[in-house]
This record gives C-alpha cells, structure tokens and sequence, in this order.
C-alpha cells in the first residue's frame, strides 16, 4: 500500500484492483445464504408482480398497492431478474452489492481528487470493512442505493465547490443534480433533508453562495424535476390525489404519529459506534480532529465531512420515527475522516505522534484478541453445539492479529495495513460462513412457506387467515389472498380450499373444531413461532419442529 511499493502506475492499479476486490467479496459473500426478511420481500415481490403485470409502473406487493416506497429498488431487481430468470435471494440482493462496491469506486475517485492516493485507499478500504457495509450490501432493501447516490451527491457537488476547471465544475453538478434525482427514486424524499440540510450549513458557514446561483443549477433543477416527478404524478392522478399514504410514511413518520420508533434520543450514537465497526475506537478522534490545525490542507475537506455527517446526526437524533438504518447514508463520510486518520497514524504521523499511533493500535489489537477470547468463552457456556465454529473464528482472529503486529513492529506499515484489512475480511467470511445460518430468524419462514408450497397443489385454492407475510408470499411463490371473517373463512374452507395461519391466528383455527389441521411447523418464524396449515380432506402431513 504506500511506503512498501513505488507508486507507479501499475502498481496503483494493482491497489485499486485490491481494494475493489476487497469491497466485492465482502459484498457478495454468501449472498442468498439467509432467506428474505419481510422488508426485503417486500422489494422481491413487487418486483416479481412488476414481471408478471408488466406494469412497472403501479407496484403491488400480493396484489395490493406498494406505494409507500419509490420504485427504483423494484425496477432494478425486475431487470436483473429478466436476466437471471428468476426474482430470488440473488436477484433481490444483487443491487445492493453493485451499489456498495460501486461507493468505493467514489470514495477512491474523489479522495484520491481531494487529497492522496493512500488516503483513498485506505478510505476506501475502512468503509468496505464496516459492518454497516457487509449488513446492507446482503440486504434487499433499498439503502444501499440510496446510500450511494446521497454519497454521489456530497462528494460531486464538494468537488464541484473546490473544482477551478469551469467544464469540470459543469460536470460534477450535474453529477449531483442527476443523483440526487436517483436518490429520491430510490427512497425518496429522505435525500431532500439528508443531503440538503448538511449542504446549507456548507454553503452557509463557508460562505458558497455564488457558486449554487447560475445556469447550471437551473439546469439541474430542471433535470432533477424530469427525473424525480413524472412517477409520484402518475400514482397521485391514478389514486385522484389521495396521497394520505405518503402523508404517513413521509410527515407522520417524522414527527412520530405514524409508526413511531420508541427509542432513547442518545440511539443513534449509540448506531454510529456499531456501524463503523471494527473501527468504532478511532470515532472520538475522527470527530475532533477536523478543529486542529495542525491538519493544515486537510481540514477543509475534513470539515466538510464533519458537517455532513454530525448535521445529520443531529437530524436524525430530533427525528421522532426513528430507524438504525436511517443513519446508513452518513456513514461514509465518517469512514474517510477514519481513513485520513489512520493514513496520519501509520504514515504521514503529521497529527498523531508515532509513540501515540503504536499505542492506539497496540491497544486496539488487545481489544480484538481480548474480546474474541472472552467471546468464545460465552458461547462455550450458551451453545456448547457453536464452539468449534467459534474456535475457529477465535484462532484466525488471532493469527491475523500476530501478523498484523509482527509487521509493524518490522516497520513494514504498507503490508501492515495490507494485513489489518485482509485480516478483517478475512473473519467477517468466517463469521458469516459460521453463523449466518443459525442466526437467520427467517429460515423458518422460508422453510414453512416452501414446504406449504410443496403440499399444496398449483391447481388448488389457498388463502391466509387475518394476515400473511410478504416473506411468505416470496416463498410461496404467488399471491395469496387474505381472509379475516372466520364464517367467510369456513365458506372457503368447505369449498376445498387450503388455510395457512400463523401463530395466535394458527391457535384460534386449531381451537374451532370447524378447521382440520393437517401440517404443522413449529418455530416457523414467520413473524411469529409456529405454522400451519388446515384443510377439509387432504392427509395429515407430519409435523415438524425447529429449535
């Protein structure tokens, strides 16, 4: 990485190469090992009704209107599944991957642009490491594209700021302009204060005025309305005006009259430390170190990121409904922060003292090694069953953690830092590999909504009693129409059709001695704990049981 390599041409490319390499396989590793949560098939089966309407322009979700999101996560997996043949855990989650690595791309352009090539890399390296970056880039849902284009927007319009070429200042707004327009497709409007408010504190405290009033941010404008509009006036005429949906989801949301998020107002700094995991020691630094001038050149753009992401959080913070994943879209800026940190510590040593910097690491080492230890030592009391998976995840912690010291005490800090990362990618596979399985809550849905799948037969009826799962519906593989009066439900139910119910509705079937049980699955998870599935004639079905 640096110090250990001469900075030629090739060798750059040869970094860059690792680094994206890095991204995509932590992105993409064991992809469609854990089954669909039902947030994420909402997204699937949207998309797979999309395919079968050939209407990509009303999302439904079980045949029922999905308004509540903007299309732009089902449209994508809808693409790719034309390609693959199929709306699976791949197709739905394949989006976030490309949109994660793709993040790198711009953090290593524009870091690289602003100030080194080593504090890209490193940049760059720090946020494919995190946790919140392995958690969303195996997620269907639509944050990591929104995550994407709120960083494609902070990152163009900064250079755009500092850019001293008229054409390439030209180019870098329009960059902002068309993905901010893709950002509010793709979870709008959380772009509009995500990427506005921090950009006004910006342009206010720094005094960029001029730089926002002239032809291009017309242009701009123009474009992002061209983008963003024509989709929510064709749903709004299409439900003549009634737009109480997006009331809900958009202003009551916010001000916790509509599904309220009942958490402390300290939650997300709380979420801030566990996303940026396993770099979560060196946050305290990152968000003091833009006051010092001792950074000199750096502090600018150091500042920046330090408004973009606290004015966020502060955002967040007095923000009723809250979510952890809403804070996804700052993270970024708080990974380069960490990446010019450590670039300081393990080279530059302009800020941080080298008695300091060895300290810190040496410490944070102890931390791992320690925590890992004391970690197994737990599950060896809790889940005797998980100990050789943890002894194994302990051991490789380890060794990464000697290596990583043997190289810096020879003075080696590029493969050092080559190490510290593939270290880190290197026990995140194992810890997926390990224990995605048995910690996916879903499995048992999945499973439940396969088996029924397989009992009922594709000419035959089914419904759901009072409520169904889109994770079930993925699952199953179609629509499945729901029926919430029990004499409608015997009406069904007399006429040949085939009943699922979950848990509680599950009980009060199998307590009306009217409905037959003929397959049961406990711990179906499926929202709940248990499944089954009820009909008139057909044989009993052994039950099977999950623990």
């Amino acid at each position: 990485m640096a110090n250990d390599y001469k900075n030629g041409k090739n060798t750059k490319v040869l970094i860059v190469c690792g680094v994206l390499l890095l991204s995509a396989v932590n992105a993409a590793w064991m992809l469609s090992e854990e089954a669909l949560d039902n947030h994420e098939s909402f997204v699937s089966v949207a998309a797979r009704e999309m395919l079968a309407s050939g209407d990509w322009a009303w999302p439904t979700c079980n045949g029922e209107p999905r308004l509540q999101k903007t299309p732009l996560s089902y449209w994508l997996v809808a693409g790719l599944a034309k390609i693959t043949g199929r709306v699976d855990e791949f197709a739905a989650r394949m989006p976030s991957v490309i949109f994660a690595v793709l993040s790198v791309v711009a953090i290593l352009y524009f870091v690289n642009l602003w100030l080194s090539f080593r504090i890209a890399v490193i940049s760059g390296a720090v946020w494919a490491t995190s946790l919140c970056y392995l958690r969303y880039s195996h997620s269907a849902r639509p944050e990591m594209a929104l995550m994407f284009f709120v960083l494609l927007c902070f990152l163009s319009f900064y250079s755009a700021v500092i850019a001293k070429d008229r054409n390439k200042q030209i180019v870098y707004m329009l960059v902002f302009w068309i993905s901010f327009a893709l950002g509010n497709l793709a979870k709008g409007p959380a772009p509009l204060p995500l990427v506005l408010i921090p950009l006004f504190f910006y342009v206010a405290i720094f005094r960029q005025w001029r730089k926002l009033f002239n032809w291009v941010s017309v242009a701009g404008v123009i474009i992002f309305l061209a983008i963003v509009l024509p989709w929510p006036l064709a749903i709004a005429h299409k439900v003549n005006w009634d737009l109480m949906v997006w009331k809900h989801e958009f202003v009551d949301r916010f001000f916790g009259t509509y599904a309220k998020g009942d958490y402390p107002p300290y939650f997300y700094f709380l979420i801030m430390f566990r996303y940026i995991a396993p770099w979560a020691a060196f946050l305290p630094l990152a968000l003091a170190a833009p006051f010092y001038k001792v950074w000199n050149k750096k502090r600018p753009v150091m500042l920046f990121l330090w408004l973009w992401f606290v004015v966020n959080l502060v955002f967040l913070t007095i923000n009723a409904g809250k979510r952890q994943h809403y804070i996804l879209p700052s993270m970024p800026a708080m990974a380069i922060l960490i990446g010019i940190l450590l670039e300081d510590m393990v080279f530059s040593q302009k800020a941080y003292e080298h008695k300091f910097a060895v300290k810190m690491f040496q410490g944070h080492l102890a931390v791992v090694v320690v925590g890992i230890i004391i970690a197994t030592i737990c599950v060896a009391k809790i889940s005797p069953v998980n100990l050789h998976k943890m002894l194994i995840l302990a051991s490789a912690t380890i060794v990464a953690a000697a290596i990583i010291a043997a190289l810096f005490a020879k003075g080696k800090n590029g493969w050092g830092c080559t190490a510290v990362f593939a270290g880190v990618l290197v026990v995140s596979m194992i810890s997926y590999a390990s224990f995605a399985a048995s910690t996916d809550e879903f499995r048992y849905s999945r499973d439940f909504s396969k088996k029924v799948a397989q009992i009922v037969p594709p000419t035959e009826n089914i419904v759901v009693y009072k409520h169904v799962s889109s994770n079930f519906v993925h699952y199953f593989g179609t629509t499945v129409p729901v029926v919430s009066d029990a004499d409608e439900l015997y009406n069904c139910y007399q006429r040949g059709y085939w009943i699922a119910a979950a848990s509680g509705y599950m009980k009060e079937l199998t307590q009306d001695n009217r409905f037959r049980e003929v397959y049961r699955k406990e711990n179906s998870g499926w929202r709940e704990v248990s499944g089954a599935l009820f009909h008139k004639s057909a044989p009993l079905i052994k039950k099977d049981s999950d623990t």
